[in-house]
């Protein structure tokens, strides 16, 4: 059967998973960090815009890594 996943490659998959989990569990902990040192929507914003810089890094590096 050709669909089956190569048994190192889905090894490859749970760590690239696991890495990504704890970038934001990371990420989490430094918004909500952000979130209470900063006042008003505009420091609200800029946590959120970070977080969502972080995500969206962590993300591609597992994508790159997934289909190289």
């Amino acid at each position: 059967m050709g669909d089956e996943i190569d048994p190192v490659e889905f090894g490859k998959l749970l760590q690239s998973v696991s890495s990504l989990t704890e970038k934001v569990d990371i990420l989490t902990s430094k918004v909500s960090a952000l979130e209470s040192t900063l006042t008003g929507g505009k420091g609200l914003i800029a946590g959120l815009m970070v977080a969502a810089g972080g995500i969206g890094a962590s993300a591609k590096q597992v994508m790159e890594h997934l289909f190289k």
